[in-house]
């Protein structure tokens, strides 16, 4: 198998990952003040790491997505798009986890509060950041932004991207904005057949349907390039697994090494798709060697409050780095900066994208989430179930 590594491209890694944890260190008061309590600690670990990946995927990337061809350097290196992959399956593998787990945990779901909650807890965010890259795209379009294409991009804003639509604002495309949220789609999907699952595992052929489902996985994986849903698949059998704890179990820290090991290759591998079998068994395999081992150093309490925004750095972190790039651009001529340079402007919006991401979790997030609802029925740790 053919992987690719260099130690710039994970010494920028690494730099990005370390500034991203103290910056929110920074703000940690505010962001404890509002947290809420999580049910397992490993997952948060998870999903504050995954969101930085998705990060460390489009930062080297920004020029090529604004448009702009620069003549001094190339940024490419595979660990940043593996990574960017990677941390979505990980949001998909954790989804399936928490509410799976809590299928299997309550006697009765109510499913009108569940859906309730799950709009409460993803849409105002959403509706937020859409509404941000609408209007910087407005702003910076030097076209007419009055015609068709603006009211099918608005319309596709407003439902998640279910109606398909160009992604257009007048001349500026969304894809450096807001290239994130396909994943939500998948994410409503994924909501939307939760009472069958519910229903299938209440019944006395729970284990073939679910031998079923892995057969079709392994077909879909097989035949198509891209393939999400198994992802939540991955994360229904942890559940079982981690719910299921009397059997005899490895060492954990022999699963970690076999889990850091798999994450290593994830990170250089560049003979398969990111979305194909080859990577659908590797992210698999690290997340179910997690689940199992439950690694202390997940549980550290820097990552969890990664954890606690990473739904609004997924979100926000576009919209900054393009603002971050366009002010830039106003003392340097992008086409022609250094690598040194370029990767300044990179890491100079990290403490933008940590301080914004605080404030839309504190006053977006974390108030919708705050509302008084009836019976729960959803887990207090979902923080960010979504993908990029």
């Amino acid at each position: 198998m053919k992987t690719e590594y260099s130690i710039e491209t994970a010494m920028i890694t690494l730099l990005i990952i370390s500034l991203f944890l103290i910056f929110s260190t920074l703000f940690k008061h505010k962001i404890e003040q509002a947290e809420t309590q999580h049910a397992y600690k490993f997952i948060n670990g998870m999903r504050g790491l995954a969101a930085i990946f998705v990060v460390v995927n489009h930062a080297p990337f920004m020029l090529a997505n604004m448009g702009i061809k620069n003549e001094v350097f190339s940024s490419w290196g595979w660990i940043y798009a593996n990574l960017g992959s990677f941390g979505v399956q990980i949001f998909f593998c954790i989804t399936g986890f928490l509410f799976f787990d809590k299928i299997m945990k309550s006697p009765a779901i109510k499913w009108e509060h569940f859906f309730e909650s799950r709009v409460r807890r993803v849409a105002p965010l959403y509706y937020f950041a859409s509404l941000i890259v609408f209007l910087i795209a407005c702003f910076f379009s030097s076209t007419d932004i009055f015609n068709k294409d603006t009211l099918m991009t608005a319309a596709g804003l407003l439902t998640f991207s279910f109606l398909d639509n160009p992604s257009k604002i007048g001349d500026i495309a969304l894809t450096p904005l807001n290239s994130v949220t396909w994943t939500l789609i998948h994410e409503w999907r994924f909501y939307a057949v939760l009472p069958l699952v519910a229903l299938t595992y209440k019944s006395r052929y729970n284990k073939l349907v679910l031998l079923i489902a892995m057969l079709l996985a392994a077909i879909d994986l097989g035949t198509s390039a891209i393939v999400c849903w198994a992802y939540f698949l991955t994360g229904i059998i942890a559940a079982i697994l981690h719910k299921n704890a009397h059997y005899k179990r490895p060492p954990a820290w022999l699963l970690s090494i076999i889990a850091l090991c798999i994450f290593l290759l994830t990170s250089g591998i560049t003979e398969s798709q990111g979305y194909g079998y080859v990577r659908f068994l590797l992210t698999s395999a690290f997340f179910l060697c997690i689940t199992i081992a439950n690694p202390k150093i997940l549980h550290a309490q820097c990552l969890n409050r990664l954890s606690d925004i990473s739904y609004s750095i997924y979100l926000m972190h576009l919209p900054v780095l393009y603002l971050t790039f366009k002010a830039a651009a106003l003392y340097f001529d992008l086409s022609h900066i250094s690598r040194l340079t370029f990767w300044s402007i990179n890491l100079a919006a990290i403490p933008l994208i940590t301080f914004v991401s605080v404030l839309t979790y504190v006053h977006i997030e974390k108030r919708f989430m705050s509302q008084k609802k009836p019976a729960p029925s959803v887990p207090s740790a979902t923080k960010a179930e979504y993908g990029v």
